[in-house]
């Protein structure tokens, strides 16, 4: 007796078969400053020393357990003018300025170091606006100051792209603790929501004639 054959599975199984392709977040900044996320085909397979954890926050590399996105000088650029109108905009601005108009310190003024500023590469963009937006912040403060003024910046999370984007403003990038040698008498430091440390390290040396920083009440040396 002839036997039967088994229905062939093969066509089904491939019908079944689906193709993965494993992609990326990356994010793209269009002609009116607004950052899209999209996936891209990631053709190169696992890239070494990329995290989990990166990927999933749309990072596209990490340096010292911090994520990061890729770009150019040019995109980091228009990204920054981005933020930055928006903090010419906001009530604040005019806020810091007349502030800063009015005071007498000013004119003791010889030097501006800025700490804890941030990378304009953290692969959060609220990390982004937040580091723009004081970057924005610090060139209002220096305009009502007048120019000419030595301009200091330190932060362990500076990338090399950072570095660069900030010299090519004239600014001055060290690495950690030189930023706290330079604070003197006629310093004003621009330190906002930064680590307790910081704000003891500045205690420890001479008294700046203006600190922007969080809860400085908490310091007795600057108190008046």
């Amino acid at each position: 007796m002839p036997r039967k054959k088994k229905p062939s599975t093969t066509a089904n199984t491939d019908e079944k078969k689906k193709t993965v392709v494993h992609t990326k977040r990356r994010e793209i900044l269009d002609d009116e400053g607004w950052t899209h996320v999209v996936d891209a085909p990631n053709r190169k397979g696992k890239t070494e020393g990329l995290k989990t954890t990166a990927l999933l926050q749309g990072g596209d590399f990490v340096l010292n357990g911090v994520s990061y996105i890729a770009r150019t000088h040019e995109e980091l650029k228009q990204e920054f003018e981005h933020w930055k109108k928006q903090w010419e905009a906001s009530p604040a601005c005019l806020e810091i300025k007349a502030l800063l108009g009015e005071g007498q310190e000013r004119r003791k003024i010889g030097n501006v170091v800025f700490l804890g500023m941030g990378s304009l590469q953290n692969s959060r963009r609220e990390g982004r606006r937040a580091s723009a937006t004081q970057l924005a912040a610090l060139q209002t403060i220096i305009s009502v100051l007048g120019k000419g003024l030595e301009v200091v910046l330190q932060d362990p999370q500076f990338t090399g792209l950072d570095n660069e984007f900030l010299g090519s403003l004239g600014y001055k990038v060290v690495q950690d603790p030189e930023a706290f040698k330079g604070v003197k008498a006629g310093t004003l430091v621009y330190a906002i929501h930064c680590y307790v440390d910081v704000y003891k390290a500045i205690s420890a040396g001479p008294r700046p004639a203006v600190l922007i920083g969080t809860d400085v009440g908490n310091f007795g040396r600057f108190e008046s």
